[in-house]
Formats: structure tokens, sequence, C-alpha cells
């Protein structure tokens, strides 16, 4: 008897919210992004990416928040920016008619490539982002003559056991 009754109040309950979600329409972000236009470096290298966001409408806009998108040109899969960047997002609040805000990111190269970056900002109760213009860089791999500190090791453990071996000769003339 209950579930009969529960049917129609969900079925008008769902009608009652798409019919207010269609009545409610956002307005347009009216922002205009920029980002850096060069970006170069080699692996390991730590890079400022900066831009720019503009509120181009007459009114204030509030709750403004922008974020960074990273993809690998090669495989056309997005990044993972927790390896590349600490700083993700920027939450910039609130932005005043025709106010220009600086947006500052550093970000780790951390692999060599080809890849594309983009400047994506929202608001709240806004469906729609805005986004920056594509800026494609490239990052040269790192040439290291003695990765991950094996020379050390390679070079240091036979000398080591040249100096252990003429030391026990060394006592063993002594001591006859």
């Amino acid at each position: 008897m209950k579930t009969k009754l529960l049917i129609p109040i969900l079925m008008f309950t769902a009608l009652a919210f798409v019919a207010h979600a269609q009545t409610v329409t956002a307005q347009p972000l009216n922002l205009q992004i920029s980002s850096s236009k060069t970006l170069s470096g080699t692996a390991g290298d730590f890079v400022a990416v900066t831009g720019t966001i503009t509120n181009t409408s007459s009114q204030q806009l509030q709750g403004v928040t922008t974020y960074l998108s990273l993809s690998d040109n090669q495989t056309h899969k997005p990044v993972d920016l927790e390896d590349w960047s600490a700083e993700k997002g920027l939450y910039v609040g609130t932005i005043d008619a025709g106010a220009t805000l600086p947006l500052n990111w550093k970000i780790h190269f951390v692999t060599a490539g080809d890849y594309s970056l983009i400047i994506v900002a929202e608001t709240i109760g806004n469906p729609t982002p805005q986004v920056s213009e594509i800026t494609q860089f490239h990052v040269a791999p790192k040439k290291n003559l003695n990765p991950a500190q094996v020379l050390p090791v390679a070079l240091g453990v036979p000398i080591l056991l040249v100096f252990a071996l003429f030391l026990l000769a060394y006592r063993r003339k002594v001591d006859e």
C-alpha cells in the first residue's frame, strides 16, 4: 500500500525539480582568461605558469575558481597534476566588474614530451566553464650522466674491496 503511494509522489517531485531546473538559466560567464604563451624546460625543472582573468561584465562575479588542465599530446590523455603541481586549483573568489586578476601556478616538469595546457574558470551556479587558449609546450628529456646515483657505488665498491684486500695482505706480511 505504501509503495503505491510513494511512486506517484516521487514522480511528481522529479517532474517539479526538472521543471524548476529548466526555468533557471545561468548567465554565461563574462570572463576573459589568458595563459602563458610560452613554456619550456627540461624534465625536473620547476616552471611558473602565469595567466590573468578579467571580468568583462558590468556586474561582480562571485565564487570564481580556476584550475589547470594538462594533457599529453602523444597519448591524448589527461596528465595527473598531483605529480606536476601541488596547486591544481586557485580560488579567486569575487571579481569586480572590469577587474583583472593575476593567476600563478608553479608546476614541476616530470616527464619529457609534448603537452597542452589550458586554464579553466568556473563560478558557483554556472554550468558552463570558461577556458583559456591552449598553450602547447615541449619538455626536453633530462640528460644525466649519473642516473639514480649509481656512479659512486659502481666506483666506490671496487675501490673498497681492493683496499680491504691490500690491508689483509699487509697484515699477513706483518704477522709473518
